[in-house]
Order: C-alpha cells, then structure tokens, then sequence
C-alpha cells in the first residue's frame, strides 16, 4: 500500500495546480491551497491505516504464537496429568501399604483378582470332643519343616487334627471329608471377614464368599467362626470319617439376636473382604486429577 501511495502521491500534486477546459473553452482554475491540504491530509490519513495495518498484523502474528506455545504446554500438562492418574490407579491395585493375608477355608487356590498363592495345605485344629482344645482353625502347610522332636505320644501335649466338612444339608457331595485350605496375599488391606453377608460394603473389594461355620454347639471343644468358601473343595483320598475339628454350618437363634432382620434357624453366609484406601474414580469428574477440557 505504502509504494501505491507514494507512486499516486505526485500526481495528485500535479492536479492541485493544474487548470482544467470547461464547457465553451472557458478555462476554470481550481484553488489550489485547499485541494492540496485535503489531498495531503487524505494521505497522512492513508499512511496511519497502513501503518496501523502493519502493527496490527505483528500483534496478531505475536497472538498466534503465544496461542501456539499455550496449546502445546496444555498438551504437555494434560500429558502429565494422565500420567499422574495412572500411577495413582496402581497405588490403588496394589494398596497403600504391603498387602495383607487371608486364608481361603475350603480351597486350593485364591481368586484371580490380584491375590496370590502363598501356599495350600490343610485345614486343622483340636478334636471336637477336646475340653482343653485350642479354639482356632490352623491352614498347615503340605511341606512342613521339623526341628526337635520326640515321635513318641505323649499326653502333657496339645493335639492337632484335620478338619472335616459337616454339612450334610447343604453339601452332601462333601460330606465328611477332609477340608483344604490356601493362604493368599492380596495387595489390598485391611482384609475382614463379614459375617451374615456375602457382598462387601461399597469402597471394598470382594476376596470371596461362602458359607459361616464353626465347631458344633454341644462339643466339647471351643471353636471360631470361620467364612468357608461357597464352592469348598476336599482333600483328595480325604474321605472316611475320622473326625477331628468340624465344620458346622452356622444359623441364627433368635432371642438377644435381633429378629428381624435375622431369622430364626436360617443359615448365615459370609464374605472376605479387601479395602483401600485410594479409590479408583477413572472417568469421574473428580477423579484424583483433572484437566478441564
């Protein structure tokens, strides 16, 4: 624009002076002193749009740079965002601490939900018909290890036994035989068994469910409550009645215990249960952190 001005700027300034033929040959001058003013001031006015065309463009092309360099920060920041979520989600998986271990009463294997097998083995404790008996089920492992020992009997001793499934009602298929167990360590903890229920609270993760069981009533021998898993397996040649620790469904007995919501005679279940403290909350909008978008 500024080399059109300049290259119209004489001409212009030629015609100020410049006398034109009117109608009849009649020569009419113009006046010369205001149509140069008015044409000087048209091109002062000119050379400002062009000039402020000019600064507006670098303001503009500055714009856009500084916009450019705020979007790939912004990617770089919701990059590091992401990141920071995944890493919190593992946090999550593996728990805040060490993990925690439980036994799984009845089976062999843990769940496939990020526990692990630290070994399988038996499930034991006193005989049933034991006054002194330890009240405890005990999972022993299938290798033990010996260090000083008499193998003779002796009766200034506690004694242990393998455990049997009672439950002729509702596991007729296991009746009577010997019970298994599995140790498993999951990355979650605190780990709680919850009687009368087989789902976890909300925030908790379910390790597995069954049935609630324990020594029988009128034994001798003290015993616990235990959770057995909800599809118990046995000991393989395991079979013959030789009792030991038992296994007894658990029902309620209303009375002290609050009827309803428990009902009299009715068996109660149970539930392992892992928690964590961090909770996975992907696609929350509040979820640990957040980029708005």
């Amino acid at each position: 624009m500024r080399q059109a001005i300049t290259f119209v700027l004489p001409f212009i300034l030629m015609s100020t002076f410049c006398s034109e033929e009117g109608r009849g040959g009649e020569k009419v001058a113009f006046i010369g002193e205001s149509r140069f003013e008015y044409e000087y001031k048209v091109l002062q006015k000119l050379v400002q749009l062009e000039e402020g065309q000019s600064k507006l463009e670098l303001k503009l092309k500055e714009k856009s740079n500084i916009v450019e360099h705020l979007t790939e920060e912004l990617k770089e920041a919701h990059a590091s965002i992401e990141a920071l979520n995944d890493v919190i989600d593992k946090m999550e998986a593996e728990g805040p601490g060490q993990g925690e271990t439980y036994v799984r009463w009845g089976r062999t294997t843990c769940p496939d939900n990020g526990a692990e097998l630290v070994y399988d083995g038996y499930t034991a404790g006193s005989h049933f018909t034991n006054s002194g008996a330890a009240v405890n089920y005990l999972c022993l492992p299938k290798k033990p290890l010996w260090a000083k020992y008499n193998d003779g009997l002796n009766e200034e001793r506690a004694y242990v036994y393998g455990a049997e499934y009672q439950r002729n009602d509702e596991s007729p298929h296991t009746y009577q035989h010997d019970v298994p167990c599995a140790v498993c360590k999951t990355p979650r903890a605190p780990v709680r068994m919850i009687p009368a229920r087989n789902e976890c609270y909300n925030g908790w993760t379910l390790e597995y469910r069954g049935v609630l069981v324990a020594g029988k009533y009128k034994h001798a021998a003290a015993s616990e409550y235990v959770c057995l898993d909800e599809s118990p397996e046995s000991i393989e040649g395991g079979n013959e009645d030789l009792n030991g620790i038992l296994m007894y469904s658990v029902e309620g007995r209303c009375g002290s215990l609050k009827c309803p919501p428990y009902i009299n005679g009715r068996e109660l279940t149970c539930a392992v249960c892992s928690y964590v403290s961090y909770q996975n909350t992907r696609g929350n909008q509040n979820r640990h952190w957040t980029s708005g978008k």
